[in-house]
């Protein structure tokens, strides 16, 4: 840079400023034909090298003793002129530093080397987790012994009681390892404040009664009723769900439970919450199961509402509260429940001094976390402020396998040794052991229809069908029941019906009277429906968790099942893609043994025919729907006095046309029971038959 500089302000001549010039000009082109020097011998030391490393093994290590040797002789001589040269050369110092500070200098022979992987490092509580079992059924007769609910004395007798009245003969491994954890946790004297736990285990293990029993146990001796325990769940259909598990568990006991969600007037809900006597609130409720919207309404409208005495904070399915949607309710509960400086989920840290403490200890509920897809990110898991978390978490069935494949071959041994040992693959998405998976290869133009063969020759009377879409769910709904016409009975079960409806569906479905659900994702999260023969995602799911809640709807608590998805060629390395990031891989595959496609042709093609009018007719529907929508928002708007004859009976017809609508709905409910009560006699009149021809 010292050519650059322009000497304003200095006394110095033109012509010591031009020998000056000529000198650093000179130093420069030393420097350069240095370093020209530097990188011809560099090449040559490579090309000796690699040409030594042809030979023998003996010559090579020679070879290499050598070129070590040379290569030092070299640096030292080049350190020794670089010294020497030192009041002359300043560039050649200032390169030097950089090279010893490690920075690197652009224009020079960069390092092609392949670069270390950086290994993600997790906090000790995610990198050490407290192992489950996936196998839910017992391996022996001792250990069956072990969990049976006789024999577990830290569980209360009404407990035991209602357990039984369940018909549950035993706990299964998630509940025997988080229940006595949090009745101990809570059972130290009041400095010492319970860790918070995150419980990440398969679906259909369990997690419902794992934090439903130790939450009634520990609340059943409170003195004055108030809310201190609340229940946060995603969807309300499984709001509803835990809340029937509580409601059962509480029954032997003076707790109430009440359920917040939007399948009821929010008026009725306001009444069971809160009762206002002699000018103060009382609380009628001691846990209240909900969702994040529902709640944030009835911290904002119902007075008197109040979770200042909240105990536990329990967060089901919490990789997808904790998602961006439901982000919202966590800040409104903060700002209900900050009574201190510091608040209720976003507090700062552990406080180290015993005063604080003992002041902290009762302020924060113990959080308690559950999910079959618990994130392993913290940074998702900040947004709680988590008190020294504690994870239980089950293993995948090949993680030995899983791990030889995935720890890098070019660690040292002791390294590999450390990163098994801290379980990095760890909490993975875990199955069922119970679970077989399988996958099925098939072509578009057919697909519906291998379908309809895999279900007819294995013969399939209770199965769930998962698709990505509504609209996919009606469509298929639609083929399926042209093809099965009366053998099966097939439904639908997605966004586009009424909650009614769907509640109804659901029931149906339990009890046998629906043979097949054709749905989208939205019931793939926690619902839970016994003895599903089979699971089967008819369209590739976008994401690892999608899959892992739709095949968890099958092999629940103990019992075994199927899971099967249907794909394309171009589909198969996609979807192995999706599985190999956790880990799982499927080797069996499931093929339809008949010719179906010639079999049943024309009904097929009939179907689809069907179909593409049906398609047709809805938007049609829709059109005629949106444009009397519009015509009947303006003759709203008119005064009825202004309005002409023609105006008032197209009103009139609107209305009527209306009603008329409403009243095809209810008769199509009516027949549907009918139907039902008449299939019900059928089945008691051909046992009774039966039994009679026993007696005779």
């Amino acid at each position: 840079m010292e050519l650059f500089t322009i000497n304003r302000y200095t006394a110095v001549k033109p012509e010591e400023v031009g020998k000056n010039e000529e000198a650093i000009l000179q130093q420069i082109l030393l420097k350069v034909e240095k370093r020209k020097r530097k990188k011809s011998t560099v090449e040559l030391l490579g090309l000796e090298a690699t040409q030594e490393k042809k030979k023998t093994l003996v010559n090579d290590i020679i070879s290499k003793d050598e070129s070590k040797s040379q290569t030092k002789d070299i640096k030292t001589a080049e350190e020794s002129d670089a010294d020497n040269d030192k009041d002359i050369d300043p560039i050649a110092d200032e390169a030097r530093d950089f090279e010893a500070t490690h920075f690197q200098v652009l224009g020079e022979d960069v390092d092609k080397s392949k670069p270390k992987k950086v290994n993600m490092v997790l906090p000790s509580w995610l990198a050490y987790p407290t192992i489950i079992s996936t196998t839910i059924a017992p391996k022996s007769e001792t250990a069956s012994d072990e969990s049976a609910i006789n024999k577990l004395t830290y569980l209360a007798p009404h407990i035991r009681h209602s357990l039984k009245e369940m018909q549950f003969t035993r706990l299964f491994p998630v509940q025997t390892a988080v229940i006595p954890w949090l009745l101990e946790a809570q059972a130290k004297p009041p400095p010492f404040r319970p860790r918070d736990i995150c419980v990440s285990a398969p679906t259909g293990s369990g997690k419902t009664l794992a934090f439903a029993i130790p939450v009634v146990q520990l609340l059943a001796n409170r003195v004055e009723r108030k809310i201190r325990a609340l229940v946060v769940l995603p969807v309300a259909e499984l709001a509803l769900q835990v809340f029937k598990v509580f409601k059962k568990l509480c029954e032997k006991t003076d707790l109430t439970v009440c359920l917040l969600s939007k399948k009821f007037p929010f008026a009725q809900e306001q009444e069971k919450l809160v009762e206002f006597y002699k000018g103060h609130y009382y609380s009628k409720v001691d846990i209240v199961v909900t969702t994040p919207g529902r709640l944030v309404d009835h911290l904002h409208a119902t007075k008197g509402f109040c979770l200042k005495a909240l105990r536990f904070l329990v967060i089901d399915e919490a990789d997808r509260i904790m998602d961006a949607v439901f982000q919202n309710w966590l800040y409104h509960l903060d700002e209900h429940v900050r009574t201190t400086s510091d608040q209720l989920l976003s507090g700062r840290a552990a406080p180290l001094c015993i005063r604080e403490l003992e002041s902290s200890y009762a302020s924060q509920p113990h959080k308690l976390l559950f999910s079959a897809t618990l994130s392993q990110d913290p940074e998702k898991l900040q947004n709680l402020r988590l008190f020294q978390p504690k994870l239980f978490t089950s293993v995948l069935a090949n993680l030995s396998e899983m791990q030889e494949k995935f720890v890098d071959a070019t660690n040292s041994e002791e390294q590999k040794s450390e990163q098994l040992k801290r379980g990095e693959f760890i909490g993975k998405y875990t199955t069922p052991a119970e679970l077989s998976e399988c996958y099925c290869i098939t072509e578009n133009r057919i697909k519906p229809l291998s379908l309809f063969a895999l279900i007819n020759e294995n013969e399939w009377t209770k199965f769930l069908c998962f698709t990505n879409s509504a609209e996919s769910s009606s469509r298929l709904s639609f083929v399926l029941k042209s093809l099965f016409k009366e053998d099966l009975v097939i439904r639908e079960l997605s966004a586009s019906i009424t909650p009614k409806e769907r509640a109804n569906v659901l029931s149906q479905f339990a009890r046998g009277r629906v043979h097949g659900l054709v749905c989208s994702d939205a019931l793939a999260r926690g619902i839970d429906i016994p003895d599903v023969d089979v699971v089967i995602s008819y369209d590739l799911p976008r994401h690892v968790k999608t899959y892992i809640h739709r095949i968890g709807r099958t092999a629940r608590a103990g019992s075994p099942g199927t899971a099967i998805t249907m794909l394309t060629q171009k589909e198969l390395q996609q979807f192995n893609h999706i599985l190999g990031e956790v880990g799982k891989i499927l080797s069996k595959e499931i093929s339809v043994k008949t010719n179906y496609e010639a079999e049943y042709a024309k009904q097929y093609t009939l179907a689809l025919q069907d179909l593409r009018k049906k398609i047709e007719q809805d938007k049609r529907l829709q059109l005629m729907r949106k444009e009397r929508v519009k015509d009947n928002a303006k003759l709203a708007a008119k005064d009825p006095s202004k309005m002409s004859v023609m105006e008032k009976l197209q009103l009139q017809a609107s209305t009527q046309v209306g009603d008329m609508e409403q009243g095809r709905k209810e008769n199509q409910i009516q027949e549907n029971n009918v139907k039902n009560k008449l299939v019900k006699r059928k089945k008691f009149n051909a046992s009774a038959g039966k039994t009679k021809e026993i007696q005779k």
